[in-house]
């Protein structure tokens, strides 16, 4: 029967969301910036040792 395949849908408006805290704004921005200077770093590195450049 359709009734006993009937699952109770959950959107994301009934689940507890929690506020967004200043210092992981902090952490995310740090991440990225890190990133960005280690792929810029590890970039120079390979094209100097690794494709000879000058």
């Amino acid at each position: 029967m359709k009734d006993e395949d009937k699952t109770k849908e959950v959107s994301i408006k009934d689940e507890a969301e929690e506020p967004w805290l200043p210092i992981e704004t902090r952490l995310v921005a740090g991440s990225v910036i890190a990133g960005v200077i280690a792929l810029i770093v590890l970039a120079t590195l390979v094209h100097i040792f690794l494709l000879g450049g000058h």
